[in-house]
C-alpha cells in the first residue's frame, strides 16, 4: 500500500516538474505579444497543471508553422484562419481549438491623403510581405481590375520611406506600431474591417488525425491556453514582462513599449464587435463570407466545412 501511495505522489508531481505528456507548440511568428497568452499559460504553469509538458518553438520565416505541423515538428500551432482554410482544402485537415483574433488586423499605409479605399490606389506600387498573409488585398485587387502593382518585402520601413513604393500592407499591432514609433505619420492609414472587410485572424489548430487520437489532451491544452489569455486580459503588465523574456530569448529586435502597445491591439482584436469579452469562438457567418470569396477565386477547390474545421464543437 505504501509503495502504490509513493508511486501515486510521484504521478501527480511529474505533471508539475516537466513529466507530463509531451507536446510542441509552434505560434506562426517570432516571439512577441501576439502569442502572450501562451506564454503565460507555460510560464504561470497552466500546461503543467493540465499535466502537460509544453516546449514552444517559434518557426523561421521560411518555414511556417503549418508546415512543422505536416512534418510532425509540432503538435500545435497557430495560423491564420485563411491558412487554415486552404490547408485543410489541400489535404492537411486541421481543426481551430481556439480562435483568439475576431478581426483582420490588416491596415493600408498610404503616403497619400485622403485614401479611403483601395481603389483609390489602382494602378500604384504596394508593398507586401513575402511570407504571404495578402490573400484578401490580393482579391480585391482582381475583382476591382486595379492593377495593383505588388512589391515583395520583409521589412517595409525602408522602401516605404525611400517613395519606392506607394503604400504597404501592415498589421495594426505590427508595422501600424512600428511606423508610429519611427515617428512616421503617413498620409492615411485604412484598417481593412472598416473598408467593409473584416473576419477572424488567429487560432490555434491542430491536426485532424492527433485531434481524433487525443481529444482529451487536446481539449487540456485549449483550455490552458484560453486560461492563459484570460489572465494576459487582466495582468498586462506582467505579460508583457513574461513577452519580453521570450523576445530576449529569440534575440528579437524590439522593445517593451512596442510590445505594450502591441498587446493592447492584440486584445482589442479578440473582442467581439460590441467590444465585448472574448468568446474564444469562430464566427460561422464569417466563415461562409471567406468561404464563398475563396473559393470564388480559386484559393480553395471546394467549400470547407465548419463543423469539420471547428471539430464538431460549434
Amino acid at each position: 500500500m505504501k509503495n502504490i501511495l509513493c508511486l501515486m505522489c510521484f504521478v501527480v508531481i511529474s505533471a508539475f516538474h516537466g513529466y507530463g505528456q509531451k507536446i510542441t507548440f509552434s505560434p506562426q511568428w517570432s516571439a512577441q505579444s501576439q502569442f502572450a497568452g501562451y506564454y503565460a499559460a507555460f510560464e504561470n504553469g497552466y500546461y503543467a497543471e493540465a499535466g502537460l509538458d509544453v516546449s514552444i518553438v517559434h518557426p523561421t520565416h521560411s518555414y511556417s508553422s503549418i508546415n512543422m505541423l505536416k512534418d510532425g515538428t509540432s503538435d500545435f500551432i497557430t495560423c491564420e484562419l485563411i491558412q487554415a482554410m486552404m490547408a485543410s482544402d489541400k489535404g492537411t485537415r486541421l481543426i481551430n481549438l481556439l480562435q483568439t483574433t475576431q478581426h483582420t488586423t490588416l491596415v493600408l499605409i498610404s503616403h497619400e491623403k485622403g485614401i479611403r479605399l483601395m481603389s483609390d490606389l489602382a494602378g500604384r506600387r504596394i508593398g507586401t510581405w513575402k511570407a504571404g498573409f495578402s490573400d484578401i488585398p490580393y482579391i480585391i485587387d482582381k475583382e476591382h481590375n486595379l492593377g495593383i502593382e505588388w512589391v515583395k518585402f520583409i521589412n517595409p520601413l525602408n522602401i516605404y520611406i525611400s517613395g519606392a513604393i506607394d503604400a504597404t500592407l501592415g498589421k495594426s499591432y505590427n508595422e501600424g506600431i512600428l511606423f508610429s514609433m519611427s515617428g512616421i505619420t503617413p498620409g492615411s492609414l485604412l484598417r481593412f474591417s472598416e473598408m467593409g472587410y473584416d473576419y477572424p485572424e488567429d487560432g490555434l489548430y491542430v491536426s485532424e488525425k492527433y485531434f481524433k487520437k487525443n481529444p482529451e489532451l487536446c481539449r487540456k491544452f485549449a483550455e490552458a491556453s484560453r486560461k492563459g489569455w484570460e489572465w494576459v486580459r487582466n495582468n498586462r503588465k506582467e505579460a508583457v514582462d513574461i513577452v519580453m523574456k521570450y523576445v530576449k530569448k529569440e534575440n528579437i529586435s524590439t522593445n517593451i513599449y512596442n510590445q505594450k502597445w502591441m498587446l493592447e491591439e492584440v486584445l482589442e482584436m479578440q473582442e467581439d464587435i460590441k467590444g465585448e469579452a472574448p468568446s474564444f469562438t469562430l464566427n460561422d457567418n464569417a466563415f461562409f463570407w471567406l468561404n464563398e470569396v475563396l473559393l470564388k477565386y480559386g484559393y480553395i477547390s471546394k467549400p470547407v466545412e465548419f463543423q469539420q474545421l471547428t471539430g464538431g464543437k460549434q
